[in-house]
């Protein structure tokens, strides 16, 4: 359903993930720890780190065609992100400090698909649901059970098991799954452009992905043939991405990050 409405904005969306152990000379190490579902941090001023949001993400692809992402914010909750500063876009709503709904609309309002969110307790999200009105084939449901070993089994609403997700320091390190490709992400020690949105954390390996929560996806593996994308990034000096170029093989998309 990610390829369906959107799926140029979706790609710009879910930042970073398509990678590169690539670092326009800036070293990458290696994350080693391992440790389920915890939350490290790079060094940095919490004051000021705790400031930085993302506003605009410009892509261009190996077409030379120019995609223009625009973050709208609430404080650190987000509201939107905009197509090239007009209206179509997704659209985020909140209980609390968690998200629990996102829609996806076209230019006059339309609204093309719903995601949905529910969460237990303790804030983590157990339920899934995305829906197109008027295309309920294509109606996707997730439920999450939380394993003592620390990964996340992933069902369907019959009990069908989807995958398995396995964490390393606060991260997705591998989805393995039951009827669909295989994934395995590395990450840089950096900081995610999405780490300071309130609740984003909580939905980033929702629809069998991973998109980074406090890192940088630097590489991926995916696919029942093993295919490896790498993701080249130039951060700034708070080691947030300014640039990236995806080069799977040898093409791929360049984008810039503003703050």
């Amino acid at each position: 359903m990610k390829t369906k409405l959107f799926y140029f904005l979706v790609a710009s969306l879910f930042v970073l993930s398509s990678c590169s152990s690539d670092t326009d000379g800036r070293d990458i190490e290696p994350i080693t720890k391992t440790e389920p579902i915890i939350d490290p941090k790079p060094e940095s001023n919490p004051i000021i780190d705790n400031q930085i949001l993302v506003k605009k993400i410009i892509s261009t692809d190996e077409k030379g065609l120019v995609t223009t992402i625009l973050y709208n914010y609430d404080g650190n909750k987000i509201v939107s992100k905009l197509y090239n500063d007009t209206k179509p876009g997704m659209y985020y709503t909140y209980s609390g400090d968690l998200i629990t709904k996102l829609e996806y609309k076209f230019a006059d309002g339309t609204i093309d698909q719903i995601d949905t969110y529910k969460y237990d307790g303790d804030k983590k999200i157990i339920e899934f649901f995305s829906t197109q009105p008027g295309q309920e084939k294509w109606d996707h449901y997730e439920f999450y059970v939380y394993n003592a070993d620390g990964t996340v089994s992933v069902y369907s609403e019959d009990w069908f098991k989807y995958s398995t997700i396995t964490f390393l320091n606060g991260e997705v390190s591998e989805i393995v799954s039951t009827n669909s490709p295989n994934f395995k992400y590395t990450y840089d020690t950096k900081n995610n452009p999405e780490k300071n949105i309130l609740g984003m954390d909580k939905i980033a390996f929702t629809y069998g992905e991973a998109s980074g929560v406090l890192r940088n996806i630097i590489s991926e593996t995916y696919g029942y043939d093993a295919k490896t994308t790498t993701l080249k990034i130039t951060y700034n000096a708070d080691g947030y991405p300014v640039k990236s170029f995806d080069n799977f093989e040898d093409t791929g998309t360049t984008k810039e990050y503003f703050y």
